[in-house]
């Protein structure tokens, strides 16, 4: 530590005695000379000298085909002294990557300076078929495309996809961990694409905002390794299914390997004098084989559910009068794809007036597992005295630790129904459900007198109401015409003018698309038009883009148009539902269909209002 000390000493005071400078060089250097095809190279160009800080970035060289242009590894400057004369060298990196076979050579470097030239030396390169040394793995390869214990060939940087099954079952969740290993030092990194993931229900899991760290030899070379991210998906249909690559930029800090004469050249070696280089990096695509579930012992409610799950059901009340609201809760917990789990089996009294049920998700990321919990409340109102039964709730899975069905079962719930003030009265006595209630209409109707031709005494038809209508008319079809022109020349100059106008009749075209794939057949088609319809209706008439639009961004701009909070919650009921019958594996009765298409009509009729 003293003698480090006394030579940095040693070279501030040297700073104040500036001597004679060395005469511009010009250098270039390979990291190798013989490479095989698809492996990469390192081009570096050194100007060493006083004037070389006056120099800029030389130009380079033609590769004749041989070698492809990978990117710049960035800019370094080096100060150094030898015996109290002065040195200034400064470094251009650039990243090739070999192409065809064959040798050529790299031509001479020229750099102008004050009408001089200054050439470096050529370099003879030599390429072969796949011939590959230590160390020389293209920028960005991974050595390893298997699970977690797999070997990997030495390599200073790269990304791994760490898939904790190979093999699962439709729906059957897979966690998924991309993970870095360097032997270098990395200062920083940056996600520059994502996984392509078709095929795939994803749920991003928690992971810390600093990776943590961890160390790990392999094949000799000690790494450092860290969790970069996490996510868990669902295959959505049986098959081979590909995860894609994740690519990453990494900055990672290198020390200066060329030889030097230079007596401080050690200390100017170490890590804090280093320089930064920037450095692509790309995780293996990795094949799944999704199992289609099995046919055998499948419940008739089965709706494409898999994981394991709890069932339960409650209700707020069992002594109630009629027309007194009650609410019946039931809840699915567990593991597994929270966010598709279908409404259970649920079988309502006919006495019993009900709406539509809110639903409530609470999800959990943790600890590589995607569970949680999601709440049906129904709003139940009984209309008739009596003692009235809520069959037992049926929910079905598929577990695949067991490769079984599962039926889970709720008990009976049992109401008893005191007769209120103000309830309907039944025809015919008590006892009969709403279905047996006839409405009694009018039963006297009045004679329908047949017009006459008849005419009041003194009669002027230029007095009557028609003929002044028509003096008048004239005048409302100019004021009509010059609405229409303004109209016209709005649309063509203000965008979001014309998208808000023209969206209710888009909508109205993509849900007639929809009707025509009213068919079992044509299930996700259908439902997938119903969503463009939704979400290409609110987003012409918010003046937003359609692609990448989010729900959460979209409830915001209504909570801002203040839109009435049932309708928003139908709006986007309907598209998650949309959504369900699109990703999961389940299968709707054309009636159930068509009223899914009626609804989606009337709340962009509704949404047409209020917007």
């Amino acid at each position: 530590m003293n003698s480090k000390i006394f030579l940095t000493l040693m070279i501030i005071l040297s700073t104040v005695f500036l001597v004679w400078a060395q005469p511009l060089t010009v250098t270039t250097t390979v990291n190798q000379t013989q490479i095989g095809v698809d492996q990469q190279l390192v081009f570096t160009i050194e100007l060493t000298g006083e004037a070389a800080q006056q120099v800029g970035q030389p130009e380079l060289p033609d590769m004749q085909g041989y070698l492809a242009f990978l990117g710049s590894g960035g800019t370094s400057q080096n100060i150094s002294f030898v015996n109290g004369k002065m040195s200034v060298s400064k470094s251009f990196s650039f990243y090739y990557l070999a192409t065809k076979e064959g040798t050529f050579t790299i031509p001479a470097i020229t750099v102008i300076h004050d009408d001089k030239e200054y050439q470096s030396q050529p370099i003879h390169i030599t390429i072969t078929k796949g011939t590959q040394t230590a160390g020389t793995q293209a920028q960005g390869a991974s050595p390893s495309t298997a699970d977690e214990g797999t070997s990997a060939e030495a390599d200073d940087l790269y990304v791994r996809t760490i898939v904790s099954k190979r093999r699962v079952y439709q729906n059957e969740p897979v966690i998924v961990t991309y993970r870095i290993y360097a032997a270098v030092r990395v200062t920083g990194y940056t996600i520059t694409k994502l996984p392509e993931t078709t095929g795939f229900w994803t749920e991003d899991i928690e992971t810390p905002q600093q990776p943590q760290v961890n160390n790990q030899v392999i094949n000799g070379v000690n790494y450092v390794t860290a969790d970069i991210k996490k996510v868990a998906i669902f295959p959505t249909s049986a098959g081979k299914k590909t995860i894609g690559p994740m690519s990453l930029q990494c900055e990672v800090k290198v020390q200066n390997t060329r030889r030097s004469r230079d007596l401080f050249d050690s200390f100017f070696d170490d890590a804090f004098f280093g320089r930064t280089i920037r450095k692509s990096i790309e995780s293996p695509a990795v094949e799944i084989d999704v199992l289609p579930l099995p046919a055998a012992g499948k419940p008739d409610d089965f709706a494409g559910a898999v994981g394991q799950y709890k069932l339960s059901a409650a209700i707020d009340k069992t002594e109630v009068e009629t027309n007194e609201a009650i609410t019946l809760k039931i809840t699915i917990s567990g593991s597994g794809n929270i966010r598709l789990l279908p409404q259970p089996n649920v079988t309502i009294p006919p006495d019993f007036e009900q709406y539509a049920p809110k639903e409530t998700e609470n999800i959990s990321r943790q600890n590589n597992v995607i569970s949680g919990s999601k709440t049906f409340e129904y709003v139940l109102v009984p209309r008739f005295p009596g003692v009235q039964k809520i069959k037992p709730v049926t929910f079905s899975y598929f577990d695949p630790r067991n490769d079984a069905y599962q039926t889970l079962t709720a008990p009976e719930i049992v109401i008893n129904v005191a007769r209120g003030t103000g309830q309907f009265v039944a025809v015919g006595g008590s006892g009969l459900s709403k279905e047996e209630v006839k409405y009694v209409g009018q039963d006297i109707r009045f004679i329908k007198l047949t017009p006459g031709i008849l005419r009041a005494i003194n009669y002027h038809i230029y007095t009557s109401a028609g003929f002044l209508s028509l003096l008048i008319l004239p005048l409302f079809v100019l004021g009509a015409a010059f609405i229409y022109k303004n109209h016209v020349a709005k649309l063509s100059v203000n965008e979001a003018y014309a998208r808000s106008r023209k969206a209710n009749s888009m909508a109205m075209k993509r849900l007639a698309k929809a009707k025509s794939l009213l068919a079992e057949t044509t299930l996700k088609e259908f439902y997938a038009e119903v969503a463009s319809a939704l979400t290409g209706f609110a987003a012409d008439k918010l003046n937003k883009p359609k692609a990448g639009l989010m729900s959460d961004e979209l409830e915001k701009e209504f909570n801002k148009k203040n839109i009435d909070s049932g309708l928003t919650k139908e709006y986007f009921d309907l598209i998650r539902m949309c959504d369900f019958q699109r990703f999961a594996p389940s299968t709707v009765a054309k009636d159930e269909m068509e009223r899914s298409y009626k609804q989606a009509r009337d709340v962009i009729i509704k949404l047409e209002k209020a917007l």
